[in-house]
Parts: C-alpha cells; sequence; structure tokens
C-alpha cells in the first residue's frame, strides 16, 4: 500500500465527521434524545460513505478504507440504535460499490459495529474512559482481519492484513478520542450554561458593540422579558430608557477601553414592576487568548435590603440620641467667658473622676486641666505642648456647635455636643452612649461574623468557593509581583457517590469533614489556604512553593488519609483515597492566571484519576501556559 496521501484524507474525512458530530451535539441538544441517535448515525454512515468513496485500491476490486474507525465508534457511543442504521448505510453502499471483496466489505461492517456494540454493552451507564476506547479498537481490528479470510484472494499478504488491521486500529483510536473529548467539552458547557442561568444574581455577557451574547433567568426578570434568548442580540436601548441605556453603554465602553473593571458599584434601579431597588454591579472586561478585549461580563447583586438595614441603623442612631438628650443626658450651661453657670446631677454623675469639681463658678480650663491630672481620659495627652494644645481646641468648642465621643477611665463613653446661644452663653448635654457604643461593635462584630460564614463552607468549616477564588487572585498578583513560586493542589474524593450510596449522605458529609481536616492539618504553613472547592473536591494554596514542595505537601496528605483508612466498602483499596492534581507556577515565570493556574491542575487531577486513582499527579505552568508534566 503505497498512496499514503488517499491514507491520510480517508484518516481526515473520519475525523471530520466525527468532530462534525461531536461539535453540533451541544447545538441538538433540544433535540429529543430518542431521534438523537439516529440523527449522529445518519452523520457518522454519510462519513463512512465518505471513507469509502476515497478507498485505497489495493488490487482489482479490493479496497481499503477507515469506515471500520467510523462504525466501531458510533456503535460505542451511540448503542444498537445508531449501529443498526450506520451499518445499514454503509453496509448498502458497499454493495453498490461490487468487485471481488464486496463480501469481506460487508463483513467486516457488520464485525466492525458489533465490536463496538459490545463494548458499549459492557461498558452500560458508567462513564467511558480511554481504555474503553482502546478496547472496541482492537475488538475491531482483530474482527475485522478475521473477516477479510472472506476475500476471494487466496493469496493476500499477511504484511497487508496487518496493515490493514493497524490503520484501522489507530484511526478507531483517534475518533474515539476526538468524539470523547468533544462530549467532555461539551458536558462542560453545558454545567457552565445551567450554572450562569440559575444563579441568583443578574449576570450577563457582553459584545464588543454592547449587545448581550450570554444573560440569565435573573438577569432577564430584571429587564423585564420572558426569558434570556430575547436578550441575546439586544443592546440596553431595547430594554431600558435611552438616558439609563446611555449611560450603561458610556460606561461599560470606558471598561473594555481602558481594560480596567467596575466593582461594586451601588446604583438605584426601577424594576419592570416599578419597583425602586439597590444593586450591587461588577463588570470586568474579557480577553481572548491573545489578550485582546473581546467583550464585558457583567454580575449585579440585590443590596435592597441591606441599605434598608443602614437606613434602619443611622435613624435608629439619631433617635437613641435624642431620647438620651431630652430624658437621662446630662445637662450644663457656660457663660461667654467659660465658667459653668448651671448643670444637673445627671452632667456631674456622668464624669467619674471630675464631677464634683462640675460646680457654677468653675472655669471649663480648670476642668479640663483635672481631667488630665485625674486621667479622666485615658486618651487625652498628658504632657507639654500636646496637653496645652488639647485643652485649648476642647475650650474653642464652647464657642461653636461641635459634637464628640469621649471615652472615660471607668470604660464608659460619653457622647457630648455643645451648641452656643444668642446671649453667648453655650449649652452642654453629656449623654452617656455606652450602650450604643456597645451596640455598635456587637454590629461590627455580627457583621464580621456574616462576612465569616459568607467566606465559610457549613459542612467542613474551610473557606468556601467565593472566599478562595478571592484568595487565589490576591495570590497570583502577590506572587507576580514578588517573584516567587506558587503551588496549587485540587483534591478529588476517589468513589464519593459509591461511598454516599452505600454508606448513606450523612456519613458522607462526616466523611468529607475528616478529609478535610486531614488536608487542612497537612499545609504546615500559615500562609497555605485550604478550601472546598465544590462537592467532593478541594483544594489547597501553597504561595512560595515551588513544584517539589507543593508534590511533597500532596503526597503527605495522601499517606494521612491512607493511614487514616477511613472504610470505603467500594472502593478498590477497603478506604477511602482521594487522586491530586499539582500545577505550579514557578518563580520565573512572569505572566499568571488564575484561572489557568486551576485548570492545569484540574487536567493533572484527570490524569491521576485516568492513570487508576489514589495518586498524585503534578503539572508546571509556564507564561500561563502548560510546561510539562511529572507524576
Amino acid at each position: 500500500m503505497s498512496n499514503w496521501p488517499l491514507v491520510a484524507g480517508n484518516m481526515a474525512v473520519v475525523a471530520l465527521f466525527v468532530l462534525l458530530w461531536s461539535r453540533s451535539n451541544y447545538w441538538l441538544k433540544t433535540v429529543p434524545r430518542l431521534y438523537r441517535a439516529p440523527l449522529f448515525a445518519a452523520i457518522i454512515g454519510l462519513g463512512a460513505i465518505a471513507s469509502m468513496s476515497m478507498a485505497v485500491e489495493s488490487r482489482p476490486g479490493v479496497f481499503a478504507d477507515l469506515r471500520i474507525a467510523l462504525l466501531t465508534v458510533v456503535a460505542l457511543f451511540g448503542g444498537w440504535p445508531a449501529a443498526l442504521i450506520t451499518a445499514l448505510i454503509a453496509g448498502s453502499y458497499r454493495l453498490m460499490m461490487g468487485g471481488l471483496g464486496t463480501g469481506a466489505g460487508v463483513i467486516a461492517v457488520g464485525l466492525a459495529s458489533a465490536s463496538g456494540l459490545l463494548v458499549n454493552l459492557l461498558v452500560g451507564t458508567s462513564t467511558f474512559r480511554l481504555w474503553h476506547i482502546v478496547a472496541a479498537a482492537l475488538i475491531a481490528a482483530m474482527a475485522t482481519s478475521v473477516g477479510l479470510l472472506a476475500l476471494p484472494i487466496t493469496d493476500l499478504p499477511m504484511s497487508e492484513r496487518i496493515w490493514f488491521a493497524a490503520i484501522n486500529l489507530v484511526a478507531t483510536v483517534v475518533a474515539g478520542l476526538v468524539y470523547l473529548r468533544a462530549w467532555h467539552l461539551s458536558a462542560e458547557r453545558e454545567l457552565l450554561a445551567a450554572a450562569l442561568t440559575h444563579a441568583p444574581d443578574y449576570a450577563f455577557v457582553k459584545d464588543l458593540h454592547g449587545k448581550f451574547a450570554a444573560a440569565n433567568e435573573a438577569a432577564a426578570r430584571l429587564f423585564g422579558v420572558a426569558g434570556p434568548d430575547q436578550l441575546i442580540g439586544r443592546d440596553n436601548f431595547d430594554v431600558e430608557p435611552f438616558e439609563r441605556a446611555q449611560a450603561q453603554l458610556d460606561g461599560e465602553a470606558t471598561i473594555m477601553a481602558s481594560g480596567e473593571p467596575q466593582l461594586e458599584l451601588e446604583e438605584q434601579l426601577t424594576d419592570a414592576d416599578g419597583t425602586q431597588r439597590w444593586y450591587a454591579t461588577t463588570k470586568v472586561p474579557l480577553h481572548d487568548i491573545g489578550g485582546r478585549i473581546i467583550g464585558l461580563a457583567g454580575v449585579s447583586r440585590d443590596i435592597t435590603e441591606t441599605r434598608l438595614l443602614q437606613q434602619e441603623v443611622l435613624q435608629s442612631r439619631d433617635t437613641l440620641s435624642y431620647a438620651l438628650a431630652e430624658m437621662t443626658g446630662g445637662l450644663a450651661m457656660y457663660d461667654s467667658e467659660g465658667r459653668l453657670v448651671f448643670c444637673n446631677e445627671q452632667y456631674r454623675d456622668g464624669f467619674p473622676l471630675t464631677g464634683a469639681l462640675r460646680q457654677p463658678g468653675a472655669h471649663y480650663r480648670d476642668i479640663l486641666q483635672a481631667v488630665i491630672d485625674t486621667g479622666e481620659q485615658p486618651r487625652a495627652p498628658t504632657e507639654g505642648k500636646a496637653a496645652a494644645a488639647w485643652i485649648a481646641d476642647r475650650y474653642a468648642n464652647l464657642q461653636r456647635e461641635s459634637e464628640d465621643e469621649i471615652y472615660l477611665s471607668n470604660d464608659r463613653w460619653m457622647q457630648v455636643r455643645t451648641r452656643p446661644t444668642s446671649n453667648g452663653t453655650t449649652m452642654v448635654v453629656a449623654i452617656d452612649v455606652t450602650r450604643f457604643k456597645q451596640a455598635e461593635q456587637e454590629l461590627h462584630t455580627t457583621t464580621d461574623h456574616l462576612k465569616h460564614l459568607v467566606r465559610t463552607d457549613a459542612l467542613t468549616g474551610l473557606l468556601n468557593r467565593r472566599a478562595f477564588d478571592d484568595a487565589i487572585d490576591a495570590e497570583i498578583r502577590r506572587t507576580s509581583r514578588a517573584g516567587t513560586p506558587l503551588s496549587l493542589l485540587i483534591v478529588d474524593v476517589d468513589r464519593f457517590k459509591d461511598y454516599n450510596d452505600h454508606y448513606g449522605h450523612l456519613a458522607g458529609d462526616e466523611a468529607l469533614r475528616q478529609v478535610s481536616q486531614l488536608l487542612k492539618n497537612s499545609l504546615k504553613r500559615p500562609a497555605d489556604v485550604v478550601a472546598r472547592f465544590g462537592g467532593e473536591e478541594f483544594t489547597a494554596i501553597l504561595p512560595d512553593t515551588d513544584e517539589d514542595g507543593a508534590y511533597l505537601v500532596a503526597e503527605s496528605f495522601r499517606r494521612a488519609l491512607a493511614e487514616a483508612h477511613l472504610s470505603h466498602a467500594n472502593s478498590d483499596k477497603g478506604y477511602i483515597t482521594v487522586s491530586v492534581g499539582v500545577a505550579t507556577y514557578m518563580a520565573d515565570t512572569a505572566a499568571r492566571s488564575a484561572l489557568d493556574l486551576i485548570e492545569t491542575a484540574d487536567g493533572a487531577l484527570y490524569s491521576a484519576k485516568a492513570a487508576g486513582r489514589d495518586r498524585v499527579f503534578g503539572t508546571r505552568v509556564t507564561d500561563a501556559r502548560r510546561l510539562r508534566t511529572t507524576a
């Protein structure tokens, strides 16, 4: 067989038709599953015809082509309906071609379809793996080699038979890998599309011209349309008033021109039903692989309840201050020369160390000096020019309207208000606001706690995905500036679905907590960050750690989990194991990307699981591209 251009063309036909179906499969997802298999078979059947049309004629009436690869792949992934339809299409065309090898050709069609269908039945509902493709290819190669015995030519050299089987074996594996990879990409795309569609925040993507390229259900409700599809291809002028739309597009044009994101911009909008609500909007420019800006992504959160709460807090503070001033506050009056004219008992009781001095006739400067001498206000300066300046500043307050909060030595807070009157006297109101300050502190504490809850995974106590995203972005920036390495681990608990099915979800939750604690204990440095990535996946950020150090950390965790020997009846080893993907930016890597680091670690994880699980695979990344892989 010397006609290699035709062989190469045949290989291209196989790859083209497999890739054509794989790519179109995502866009045909709305077609009912019942009809997708026949459609799959019809397309690949046309590919088999194309392959036979470009067949290499090894001798009169005997044709060699790569239809076996297409027939095996369609039977493997499409099942018996697709296998039957494709076999009928290819077999019919081979009969039309005629020649000495017609009978053997038709038999080869049937054997190839049967080979792929056999592996399909053995796989069942499991996920297809590389070895499934290889097994189907081997069976098909051997089966079709046997089918060559049906040729009426008895002197067909063994080398020619082996060549025919080998080229079809390679073509079947290549076609299967192309289909499998495209299928995985399609599944990931559907997952991302579902996440966008059902996200609670208002999310959208726009092209360079300000037209919506993607949106979710929440965004559709915000703009008052029936669904996300009605936003695609339209701009803000189609769904908002002209002035509002123009302002939005001008702002987005500035973002895309400068490349600088807009973060947490708070604005008040009117919903489709006329309700006024507050939103915090973040918009970031999108770049292609070459770094060019190709659009913009935006996310808006409804913060109406938060704004209302803030307003209520401010109103409560004003109301509290007024009530204290009118009902329980201390009251004093000073004349134009700064001498105390009048004060009530609440005023004297409010100052534990200088209350006795606050009597009618006392000068305000003398009172302030006593405050310093007795240490009644711990935060006041006590010596030299600083003390003199402090007294002068406080005394000047008698001549102007002011409001101060002062901390006293008895751990109390007083709010002191001064208000000059038209006759030259000054009224001073002193209110004990200790409870308010404590409430304010508790509010800050509660806010901090809520922030902590927002960033924490409820099950494991680790950081959640949102907190992880913030942390990895921060470390990417820091290590880029510092020129230090950065490593990332992505950990996946092996066969965790089987664990849940066997032990139940409550036991599964406890197992995840134990695994997360072991992972956390394996990180030795304070700067290391461990988070729950989602489901049974965890991740660890290792700043200033090269690939060797990251591998040691991952392997240490894997061994610690093995020593813990957490029972897993459906695991190959009888206990819970993990697969770990490691990705590293070395110190000399300038351009860094959190997304690329995550994808690289995820790819290493996939390799670890594909290699048999319970192992660590590592990948080094340079200039946001993969450089080499180690295991």
